[in-house]
């Protein structure tokens, strides 16, 4: 009788924990498919669904770049200053590494595009299972998804590498503004020294004259200081970090190195066009 009243009682207990790991292999399938780890706040990351909108513990729209809240401009605030971590630490490793800004600039665009792959939100980003059409990540996130030691690259869009290039950069000491273009995000940096960009940007409110110049990391093949053609009319706006406050600033002319040849055609053209009237006239 004791023999049985054991026999049943193990029985009893492995269901109980079978019905526990089942219970806990269901929430794990439940949970939103978050890959990343913020600085600063909680680990995981924590994410409120208020009003149609999903807010991270900082308040932060993630699936929203307009707004009040919008990731746009405001996410960088999540990785810089006091919230600085792993996407800080890359960059200062970058500052130290190099002799000059050049150099930095080059290296850091080719890391950023080694450990990001390009892929659509809406095919990597779930929340309460349903897949998000905008999403961003912010800079810490990013990093904490990528591996180098088992050669593991981060999957993020537009808004998602531009935020970490933004990061690394102005850890880097070099200064930074993120581009709020219609349907795209990308970044800027202050380097009117570097050769070969095909436009540099002047800012509105900017005294220094032209000198930003373009991050464009979605592609392998961009270079730094290549302005996609989709964007050179200027129709867009760049915000910058000035301690830690965010102002709006605005593209006022297209600086390109064709430029010159551009006005030499121009002139050309007059004097062919004034010398056929004179030639017309006798």
């Amino acid at each position: 009788m004791r023999a049985l009243v054991y026999h049943w009682g193990k029985i009893i207990k492995m269901s109980i924990k079978k019905k526990y790991f089942i219970i806990l292999l269901l929430l794990i399938i439940n949970l939103p498919k978050v890959n990343a780890y913020p600085s600063g706040n909680t680990t995981p990351p924590t994410f409120t669904f208020k009003q149609g909108f999903w807010y991270d513990s900082w308040g932060i729209t993630r699936d929203s770049a307009e707004g009040a809240k919008g990731f746009i401009p405001f996410m960088s605030s999540e990785t810089l200053g006091e919230n600085k971590e792993l996407a800080f630490a890359i960059g200062e490793r970058f500052r130290n590494s190099y002799s000059n800004d050049i150099a930095i600039a080059d290296a850091i665009l080719a890391y950023v595009q080694r450990w990001t792959e390009y892929g659509y939100d809406e095919d990597n980003v779930y929340m309460n299972r349903v897949a998000q059409e905008e999403w961003a990540w912010n800079a810490d996130e990013m990093a904490h998804a990528f591996n180098e030691n088992k050669g593991i690259t981060a999957i993020g869009d537009c808004e998602d590498v531009a935020f970490l290039c933004l990061t690394i950069y102005d850890a880097a000491g070099i200064e930074t503004a993120i581009v709020d273009a219609p349907g795209h995000c990308a970044l800027l940096i202050w380097m009117p020294n570097y050769p070969n960009a095909n436009i540099y940007w002047e800012l509105s409110e900017d005294s220094r004259g032209p000198g930003w110049i373009w991050i464009e990391a979605t592609g392998d093949d961009n270079t730094v200081g290549w302005t996609p053609s989709d964007f050179h009319d200027g129709n867009w706006k760049a915000y910058t970090l000035e301690n830690g406050i965010y102002n709006v600033q605005y593209p006022t002319e297209d600086y390109s190195e064709d430029d010159g040849w551009g006005i030499l055609i121009d002139i050309i053209i007059l004097i062919l066009t004034i010398m056929a009237k004179i030639f017309l006239r006798f």
